[in-house]
């Protein structure tokens, strides 16, 4: 393991988080935060996102080695995702077309939910992820399995993570009667959402439903940024990342869109492999003590293969199902790998 002797400089404070406190556990207001304001704090994130991605990665990588030391985690095998709609969704989004929701294990009932999770958990399996489609409303509806949900965790101590879609706070209720930890698409453009989801909600719904999460008690809450969903461009991510700045969360996962073979965007390229590390490296600098996670989620290949290096320049302490070239990365980083075997997701 190389443990080359690393830059210690701490990074020094910027406008970027005026009228914010920043501690080892998250980035809280000091003050309510008036439209103004968002605005003002909006305008200096895009400015820093036009910064040079050298200069972005070396402050992000000062920043992660003044909260996490040299540490990172690589995460080998991720949790069984389980589909409680099976291959049903009221949504027609163009990146997906039902398309990931056929690669999940199905359960459409509560008695199948039921069987599904137990025979999960007799191969081993200490966790779970729970999907599926989405509801008119946008909400994933985990929630009206929750009493089969309860039954079987309390059978078998399954972790249970679940993507939740757009929640009410009344379904938040409910989720938080099971639910470990909530991972939530995070879309900060209403063009994005009309466009390439369908849908008429706006960056208000996503930040709603992450508080209304919040304050129902879910300690895990892991928001994920998804890179390039606009056809391959940036459009609304910097706004997504200045959405978390009241909910805490303890996890950033960054999803990069994968153009999808048999969906309307199939022939779109994937997001610049700079775009994304400098949405990787501005998440650090904004939230530096949290942990920041590159999903499992994203573009195989020579792209992968580039993207896991430039993401560990640019700050990440978490990378899920990382290629050969992440592990020759951090060696000449100087970065200590801790190694994931059994399977978890990189939420935790």
């Amino acid at each position: 393991m190389i443990t080359k002797p690393a830059n210690t400089l701490a990074l020094k404070s910027t406008d970027i988080n005026a009228g914010f406190e920043s501690n080892t556990s998250a980035l809280k207001p000091k003050y309510l935060i008036s439209d103004e304001l968002v605005d003002v704090r909006l305008g200096m994130i895009s400015g820093l996102f036009s910064e040079p991605l050298p200069k972005l990665q070396e402050m992000a990588s000062k920043t992660r080695l003044r909260y996490f030391g040299k540490r990172v985690s690589f995460y080998l095998k991720p949790y069984t995702p389980v589909s409680v709609t099976g291959v049903s969704c009221e949504a027609s989004c163009k990146h997906c077309n039902r398309h990931y929701l056929e690669h999940m294990e199905k359960a459409a009932s509560g008695e199948e939910l039921s069987s599904v999770l137990s025979s999960l958990k007799k191969e081993g399996a200490s966790g779970v992820v729970l999907s599926g489609g989405s509801r008119a409303d946008g909400s994933v509806p985990t929630y009206e399995y929750s009493s089969d949900i309860k039954r079987v965790k309390k059978k078998t101590g399954l972790v249970v993570n679940a993507h939740t879609g757009i929640v009410s706070k009344k379904q938040a209720k409910s989720l938080s009667g099971f639910l470990d930890a909530a991972l939530t698409d995070v879309i900060g453009d209403k063009e994005t959402v009309s466009e390439i989801l369908g849908q008429s909600h706006g960056p208000q719904d996503y930040q709603a439903a992450l508080e209304y999460l919040k304050d129902a008690g879910i300690a895990n809450l892991s928001p994920h940024i998804i890179v390039g969903l606009y056809h391959g461009t940036i459009k609304g991510e910097l706004n997504a990342l200045n959405m978390l700045r009241n909910v805490d969360p303890e996890n950033i996962v960054i999803v990069v869109f994968i153009p999808t073979k048999g969906t309307e965007m199939e022939r779109d390229k994937p997001p610049a492999i700079e775009d994304v590390a400098k949405i990787i490296a501005v998440a650090r600098i904004l939230y530096p003590a949290k942990n920041i996670s590159l999903s499992c989620v994203r573009p195989g290949g020579r792209y992968r293969t580039a993207l896991d290096k430039e993401a560990l320049k640019s700050g990440v302490n978490k990378i899920a199902v990382p290629s050969k070239a992440a592990y020759k990365a951090a060696g000449e980083l100087g970065l200590d790998v801790t190694e994931i075997k059994e399977s978890r997701c990189c939420s935790w």
